[in-house]
């Protein structure tokens, strides 16, 4: 599937949370945030480069103008390395479950 195919794909079937103060471009849907602080957020998104699809989480942080920008801090991975990220999220689950 097309990346264009695929942004209308999802916002017609998943609930995404899009977030209003930074907006899509044609190689980029973001998907949600976290807020981690009043002027930092870790924002979810997918993107496209070269014809290959790409997953990641990133900081990104409001500058003194009121305007956010992306920081250098995330990670960027291919669609094709998701399952192997997603097993480790399973760990980082069943770690914290241990603690409750």
């Amino acid at each position: 599937m097309d990346f264009s195919e695929l942004k209308n794909t999802i916002r017609k079937e998943v609930p995404i949370q899009e977030p209003d103060f930074i907006k899509d471009d044609e190689e980029s849907l973001n998907l949600g945030y976290m807020e981690m602080k009043a002027t930092e957020k870790l924002i979810f998104s997918i993107s496209t480069f070269k014809n290959k699809k790409y997953f990641s989480i990133r900081n990104w942080y409001q500058a003194e103008s009121g305007e956010w920008a992306r920081t250098k801090k995330g990670i960027n991975l291919s669609f094709d390395k998701f399952e192997e990220f997603e097993n480790f999220i399973k760990l980082f689950a069943q770690s914290i479950q241990l603690d409750k």
